[in-house]
């Protein structure tokens, strides 16, 4: 009796075996029947990049700033929808001894609105008298009036050179140094003075500088003779000089150890090509004079400038 009631399980377990068997496959199939199909996600759509305006300027045109002379040569603005960038290129002239860099700001200008060259625009060392290529990149945005712009360099304070992209939209300031030959003699005591020629512009080229608005810089260049025979000759130096103004004040040479000549001249002997620098207001024309002394003895060269520098 023990063994019998063992074995009933067995047969029950079998039993659900063979009912469960055949109807498990119809369930599953029937779930895996019902499930939706998977549909692909549609592709989306990308409109178009809007296609850049491409405007080239042909700009030629030359300015002196801080001792350096740029010829801007080429701009080219490519722009769409949303603005982009103007191209300018330009050699970047060093006509000094030395290698230097120009640390002037430039901009690219229209209205009220300056925009600065991109973090890649960079200006370079350029070893003395040499020239550099340069490209400026401006990015600008859709309101920016490209055809009214103009390339500014320089600070606000300081004399400014402007480079319009189109020459007619504004006009260009070069500050190109202005020079005019003078062949002005005169002579005081034992001092005799030929002026040959006087130079004004809007910089200093051997400090690298560039002069605030007011003020111009004038280099006159002259050969000096001491007509007497002291053995022990004339010792010429800024005390011999000034300019008188066409207001009529006198100034005496820019004392910076770079702006006049100093020697001594042997006796009955020349010394050519002497220069003495003064700082005179802007804009720069009108009558002045050299004014030259031996002691008590004067003499006054006068000379006309007729235009600043750049016109």
């Amino acid at each position: 009796m023990r063994e019998a009631r063992r074995r009933r399980p067995r047969r029950l377990a079998t039993a659900i075996a063979l009912v469960l068997g055949p109807v498990l496959p119809l369930v599953l199939g029937g779930c895996l029947t019902d499930a939706p199909t998977p549909v692909p996600d549609a592709t989306a759509s990308v409109a178009p990049e809007p296609t850049p305006i491409v405007t080239d300027y042909r700009l030629d045109r030359t300015i002196w700033y801080g001792g350096f002379v740029l010829t801007f040569q080429t701009a080219t603005a490519s722009i769409d929808a949303k603005g982009g960038p103007v191209a300018v290129t330009l050699l970047l002239g060093n006509p000094g001894d030395d290698e230097a860099s120009m640390d002037g700001p430039i901009a690219l200008v229209a209205g009220d609105v300056a925009v600065e060259p991109t973090r890649d625009s960079v200006l370079p060392l350029v070893p003395g008298h040499t020239h550099e290529t340069v490209t400026l990149v401006f990015d600008v945005d859709a309101a920016f009036d490209v055809a009214a712009a103009a390339i500014r360099v320089g600070r606000a304070e300081e004399h400014q050179a402007i480079v319009p992209l189109v020459g007619a939209a504004k006009a260009a300031v070069t500050l190109a140094p202005r020079y005019v030959d003078l062949g002005v003699t005169g002579q005081a005591g034992s001092l005799a003075i030929a002026l040959q020629r006087v130079e004004l512009r809007a910089d200093l080229p051997d400090w690298r500088q560039q002069l605030a608005a007011g003020i111009l810089a004038m280099t006159l260049t002259y050969d000096a003779r001491y007509t007497a025979d002291f053995s022990g000759g004339f010792p010429f130096t800024a005390a011999n000089v000034s300019l008188r103004l066409p207001d009529g004040t006198l100034v005496e040479p820019r004392r910076d150890g770079h702006s006049q000549s100093v020697m001594v001249i042997a006796a009955g002997a020349s010394a050519p090509g002497l220069e003495s620098r003064f700082e005179v207001p802007a804009p720069g024309p009108g009558t002045y004079a050299l004014i030259i002394r031996d002691g008590e003895a004067t003499a006054e060269l006068a000379f006309e400038i007729l235009a600043p520098p750049g016109a």
